[in-house]
């Protein structure tokens, strides 16, 4: 009998723990905004609160309840959904949702609320209150209700099989942008809600939950001291503006925006970019990516040259790197420390430098190849502790094995030695 019941009290207990997994996976942001403030009452939400199912209806109720006659709700509904989609940025600085950014910077009203524990059902106990439900299948060609008191669903496409996840959700961006904007466009009261059914992204159990998150309204800080080159199959960055040293002269230069042209040919891919120095002098530097003939399916930056940007400028100068700077194709080449590139009584420098020609897509560096060497410091210093270590038990070893015993022993049965005190 105890048997069974104990039996019982773990299969309990595993139905509790997989309700509570599951329950807890939906837990999805939702961000709110509204097309127009019909009074000074301004009803918000408690920043990083986690809301329940019933808790966020009540909440979503009593911010309609501020307009005197019933809105129309636009819902826009992501299969999974998380508040690391809204904070991604790409190497640009720029998020995922850019037309959904410029929509809510002109809305009256907007609210984010990081973690709701299934917002749509919530969302679906309005119909108690006398509001329809549609759910739109074709945000193009769906017709816009004449009255209040309606919910409309939109439910946005799952990724396509060659989009990753920023693709597929600046293509939803567009979507809702389009969507808002026509309703907007015909109705004076609109509330705009994008959630998710499910998070797509799931925090370990046994840690503790912390976000820091940036506001979907915050402006990407300008940062004028890197460099970001993005040219069709090509991309170069690096940390900080690139170093100049020509006969002593020192320059850091800033790139031009505007000014980069690509190159290509069957043998190698060349990106041309405009520079100013700090006197603000203009000045060209053109990369050289070469298909390597010593080794198949690698690439190399050769050379960069330098040139004035003055017409009728006949000098040049060519830059060649330090070290070699190779990697195989589809994997970028990177280096933390300074890479330099020198010729005679010049030299120029980036830091952070990473760089990736013949390139399919040119959102994202692939897996870099680091130009640090395997053994660094660190590792000779263990290896070189290590061996003195194995020398002193080698010492150790050898010095017990030359201990000798003795080759003779006293008889036990003869006479025993007697040594005298005086002896």
């Amino acid at each position: 009998m105890a048997g069974r019941r104990f039996g019982f009290e773990i299969l309990l207990c595993c139905f509790v723990l997989l309700v509570g997994r599951s329950h807890g996976e939906d837990f999805v942001p939702v961000l709110l905004w509204e097309s127009s403030k019909p009074t000074d009452v301004k009803i918000t939400s408690p920043a990083l609160k986690k809301y329940g199912t019933d808790e966020f209806a009540d909440f979503f109720v009593n911010k309609l309840s501020v307009f005197g006659k019933k809105p129309l709700v636009v819902v826009f509904t992501e299969e999974t959904l998380s508040v690391e989609d809204f904070s991604w940025q790409d190497l640009a600085k720029s998020s995922a949702f850019p037309y959904l950014e410029s929509a809510i910077s002109k809305a009256a009203n907007v609210g984010f609320i990081p973690s709701v524990d299934n917002p749509v059902r919530a969302l679906r106990k309005l119909e108690k209150l006398g509001y329809q439900w549609q759910t739109v299948r074709d945000p193009d060609t769906m017709p816009v209700p004449q009255l209040g008191g309606v919910v409309m669903e939109v439910k946005l496409e799952d990724a396509k099989g060659d989009e990753d996840r920023p693709d597929f959700l600046r293509r939803h961006d567009n979507v809702i942008s389009r969507v808002y904007s026509r309703l907007v466009s015909q109705r004076d009261n609109v509330v705009g809600v994008y959630t998710g059914r499910f998070n797509s992204w799931i925090e370990p159990e046994n840690e503790p939950v912390l976000h820091r998150v940036r506001r979907l309204l915050a402006e990407p800080t300008a940062n004028d001291s890197y460099v970001l080159i993005n040219k069709t199959s090509i991309l170069l960055y690096a940390s900080n503006k690139p170093s100049l040293t020509v006969s002593g002269v020192h320059s850091n230069l800033t790139l031009l925006s505007g000014t980069v042209t690509r190159k290509e040919t069957p043998t190698f891919q060349s990106i041309r970019a405009k520079f100013s120095t700090s006197s603000n002098d203009q000045v060209i530097l053109e990369f050289f990516f070469y298909n390597s003939t010593s080794s198949a399916g690698y690439w190399s930056l050769e050379n960069i040259t330098y040139s004035v940007n003055i017409p009728n400028a006949t000098d040049k100068i060519i830059f060649r790197p330090e070290f070699s700077i190779i990697a195989p194709v589809m994997f970028s080449y990177h280096c933390s420390s300074g890479t330099v590139f020198q010729a005679t009584n010049a030299s120029l420098t980036f830091e952070n430098f990473q760089a990736q020609p013949y390139m399919d897509k040119t959102a994202a560096f692939g897996d870099a190849y680091n130009c640090e060497l395997f053994f660094t410091p660190p590792i000779w210093s263990g290896i070189f502790v290590t061996s003195i270590l194995a020398l002193i038990m080698i010492w150790g070893l050898v010095m017990i094995m030359d201990i000798r015993t003795m080759d003779q022993f006293d008889d036990p049965k003869g006479k025993t030695i007697t040594v005298n005190v005086s002896e």
